[in-house]
């Protein structure tokens, strides 16, 4: 396999202030916790939200807006091409100016991407016969795409200075305001479009906030340097045709299931896709917190990466199986909150999709690792294989199985590309830190918090035993990072109400 060396750093780069150093893994450790608690938050936000629509709209419809949502969230993971990981490595990168130059640039570019991205999946909604509805839907979710990726290039600067609070205000925010706005129109009987035009409104409200945030360490401006925007596919060709193609395969399987499934199975799987969708925003946040410290880690000494890279993937092993154990557990209390009994068939879907949780924990961990390395080709071969393996595993199966057949098909194939991709980084970081020895204690752990289902309760005081039982086990065998414990311990002794001393007289 090819080997990318590092590219070599401009003048410009070189005299850079970094935000960040690898002295603040603590700071990046909290900022992670504090983006998931508050992503815990919005998630419940959004599933009360995906709960009115399923309600409002019946699982039929509401298969039909999750169709509509995947193909505009495909469109903006195409055009997206890696442009937000990228920007993050290059502010810490670069000086003032220069900075400044690369975001006004990659505003641009993405922007005139996406415009071109949804024109092409409004052609596409036409040529399959997607109902008039549904094409017109598909522009509405459009203009909310437009809306999201002026807040992604504006929000670079906050995660690339490990400004995460801030980022999380302003995604609980913006779902809170979709929550709010889907409750009402319920209310009013809307149909699918406004709906649909519900998230745009939201999103611009949130950016409204992200730009005050942000608007003393980056300029809101666009540039059209055609030069520099060669430059800038020049260097990220490779690494954007990777995220591309990895962006595609996870939502091609709604698009197959709206095409040879029945409304009824396709409500059914959009029902347990849109959970997991939601869901998967967790390893991204918590392993993109870490992501500037990885990547100076790999720009110095190869002993530390490779400690780096062991603690990142065990964190990502520990967090994987606990998520898919919480919706093996959970599943039916969490569909019936959102359907109530019309999608109860959702239930065994969603057990067999949340394994998907694990997997991606890790494959995102190894993703970064080589993104940090800039070795793109395992990348665009994991992601082009699971493309093609996914849409024939959906063919396979889905005809045969229904929902459950769709759900199989992301499974094996995020799995396979974890297996893949992790087993590429330890091939490329000699010094790894990726040790087996650490799973035996997470597959006990699993195993003796997934007793629980033998124990005549609720889901939710399973899902809360499991849990326990779960970190207790791990704890105590010390299989979590010392980094994570200790800032743990710190965070909860800095909460703790401090005793004043007496003064003396």
């Amino acid at each position: 396999m090819t080997s990318y060396q590092p590219m070599e750093p401009s003048e410009s780069r070189t005299e850079a202030r970094a935000p960040v150093s690898p002295g603040n893994s603590e700071l990046a450790i909290r900022g992670g916790a504090n983006r998931v608690v508050g992503y815990a938050l919005g998630v419940l936000v959004s599933l009360g939200t995906a709960a009115v629509l399923v309600r409002h709209l019946g699982v039929p419809n509401f298969g039909r807006f999750v169709t509509v949502t995947a193909l505009i969230a495909l469109v903006g993971g195409v055009t997206e091409a890696g442009i937000y990981v990228y920007g993050i490595r290059e502010f810490g990168a670069r000086n003032e100016p220069d900075r400044g130059d690369v975001m006004a640039n990659l505003l641009a570019m993405r922007l005139t991407l996406s415009i071109v991205g949804i024109s092409l999946a409004a052609c596409f909604a036409v040529a399959v016969g997607y109902r008039e509805a549904l094409v017109l839907g598909t522009l509405v979710a459009g203009v909310g795409l437009l809306v999201q990726v002026v807040a992604d290039v504006l929000s670079i600067s906050l995660q690339a200075q490990l400004r995460l609070g801030r980022l999380t205000m302003v995604d609980l925010s913006r779902r809170v305001i979709v929550l709010l706005l889907v409750g009402s129109l319920a209310l009013l009987g809307a149909g699918l479009l406004p709906f649909l035009a519900a998230s745009a409104v939201a999103g611009s409200a949130a950016l409204a906030l992200l730009a005050r945030m942000v608007h003393s360490s980056i300029k809101i401006r666009m540039s059209f340097d055609l030069r520099a925007w060669k430059k800038l596919f020049g260097e990220t060709s490779l690494y954007a045709m990777a995220m591309s193609i990895g962006a595609v395969y996870f939502y091609v399987t709604v698009l197959v299931m709206s095409l040879i499934a029945s409304s009824n199975q396709t409500g059914l799987f959009a029902t347990s896709f849109r959970v997991i969708q939601v869901a998967l925003g967790i390893p991204l946040l918590l392993l993109t917190a870490i992501f500037p410290l990885m990547a100076r880690e790999h720009n110095t000494e190869e002993t530390g990466a490779g400690d780096m890279v062991g603690k990142v993937f065990t964190v990502s092993l520990i967090g994987g199986v606990w998520m898919s154990l919480v919706m093996a557990l959970g599943a039916s209390f969490i569909i019936d909150v959102i359907a109530g009994g019309k999608a109860q068939g959702a239930v065994p879907v969603l057990r067999i999709q949340g394994v998907v949780l694990t997997a991606s924990f890790i494959s995102t961990s190894s993703a970064l690792a080589l993104i940090s390395l800039r070795r793109y080709r395992p990348l665009i071969i994991a992601s082009s294989s699971a493309l093609a393996l996914n849409i024939a595993l959906g063919l396979l199966l889905v005809p045969a199985l229904g929902a459950r057949g769709g759900a199989l098909a992301d499974v094996i194939t995020e799995t396979l590309v974890a297996c893949g991709l992790t087993a590429v980084v330890m091939r490329a970081v000699s010094r790894h830190q990726i040790r087996a020895a650490r799973v035996p204690a997470v597959l006990l752990a699993a195993g003796l918090a997934a007793s629980v289902w033998l124990v005549p309760v609720g889901s939710v005081a399973r899902v809360i035993l499991a849990t326990v039982i779960y970190f207790t086990v791990l704890l105590l065998a010390g299989a979590i990072p010392a980094e994570v414990t200790d800032a743990g311990r710190r965070l909860w002794m800095l909460r703790k109400p401090q005793v004043a001393a007496p003064r003396s007289r």
